[in-house]
């Protein structure tokens, strides 16, 4: 077991793991979007677009669960999930 100030300190950094996958899903959008000057076609822009959001969703749902998680353990709940 960890201590709770661990617990604590990897609780944030769980949670702060969230922005950088937003800004790397931006990023990807911003890649797979057609411009004037070049880009994907428009059909294979909305699969990607698809792709990344159910990709990205789940990294976030799965990072924020980590982080309630061990929040809830530096409190001393104990809960099985």
């Amino acid at each position: 077991m960890l201590s709770p100030s661990m617990n604590r300190l990897l609780s944030l950094v769980a949670a702060a793991a969230v922005l950088p996958l937003l800004g790397l899903y931006g990023l990807l959008m911003y890649i797979a979007t057609p411009s004037p000057t070049g880009g994907m076609e428009p059909t294979v822009t909305t699969v990607c677009y698809i792709a990344f959001t159910v990709l990205f969703a789940a990294l976030i749902t799965v990072a924020l669960n980590f982080s309630r998680q061990l929040s809830r353990q530096a409190k001393g709940e104990y809960q099985t999930p």
